[in-house]
Parts: structure tokens; C-alpha cells; sequence
């Protein structure tokens, strides 16, 4: 006779309200104020790591703190990324995190990361649509339209 734990798994909401923004995100614009308005990435003295989740036409299902660092990183894995998204059964995820030093450029760690989560979202069948950098007072960069990704 052998002894088997039995184990269930699931999301759960830790809080949500209303926010004056889009619930669709089809621009890097959407993304940055979703980040900015609910997130609060601007706001944050230490490196943020946060990530979205979409559904098949791009509406927001859920928003992740991946990843809390320090003044000027944030440690991320893809498997920190995706265990959310696959547990909100994502189509996609957009990606965000703040730079408290207020420069929105992407560092090569930024974009190496970036990449490597974009290849594990194709093996697992979840597109990543953008990565967003903020900074402070409103401003941002988005990879895709820097054309890192």
C-alpha cells in the first residue's frame, strides 16, 4: 500500500476594482496605462516585474507581480512567467517593469530576458505581445516598437 497526496491547483484573486482604462490592450499605450493606473510601476522605488494576461482578442484576464528587486533589477524566470499564464489560461501576456532610475532605455538584460521568455511562450503556446518599461512621470519604452522584439 503506498500514500499519495492528492493536490488541486488554482488562481486566487488577492483584490480588483475599477479603473478608468482600457480593458483591451492593442497598443503599447493600453499597456503602459494598465502598468501605470492599476500597477502603479511608476510609483515604485525598487524594480517591479509584472505581467498581464490576454485572452484571444487582447482583454486583459488578470495582472501578476512576478518579481519584486532591488533599486536597479529584478530577478525573472520563465518559469515564474508562465506558471501564471498557464493557471489563467492566457493566449497572451504583456509584460512590464519599471526602471525607478526613470531611463526607459532596455538594458541588454532586459532585452536577453525578454527574448528568452518570447521562445519559452512559443514552446507553451503563449504569445508574448510586448514588454514595457516605465519610468517616472508617465513616460515609457516599448520593445516592439524599439523593435528589440
Amino acid at each position: 500500500m503506498v500514500n499519495i497526496q492528492k493536490f488541486s491547483l488554482r488562481v486566487v484573486k488577492e483584490s480588483g476594482g475599477r479603473y478608468d482604462i482600457d480593458k483591451t490592450i492593442n497598443n503599447p499605450i493600453a499597456a503602459r496605462n494598465l502598468f501605470i493606473e492599476v500597477a502603479e510601476l511608476d510609483k515604485r522605488s525598487e524594480e517591479v516585474f509584472v505581467m498581464a494576461t490576454i485572452d484571444v482578442r487582447n482583454k486583459v484576464t488578470g495582472l501578476f507581480e512576478v518579481s519584486t528587486g532591488t533599486l536597479n533589477s529584478s530577478l525573472v524566470t520563465p518559469r515564474e512567467v508562465f506558471k501564471r499564464a498557464i493557471l489563467q489560461n492566457a493566449a497572451g501576456i504583456v509584460l512590464g517593469h519599471n526602471h525607478p532610475s526613470g531611463n526607459i532605455d532596455a538594458s541588454s538584460d532586459d532585452i536577453n530576458i525578454t527574448k528568452k521568455l518570447i521562445k519559452s511562450g512559443k514552446i507553451l503556446g503563449v504569445n508574448v505581445v510586448d514588454h514595457i518599461i516605465v519610468g517616472n512621470e508617465g513616460n515609457y519604452s516599448s520593445m516592439k516598437e524599439e523593435n528589440h522584439i
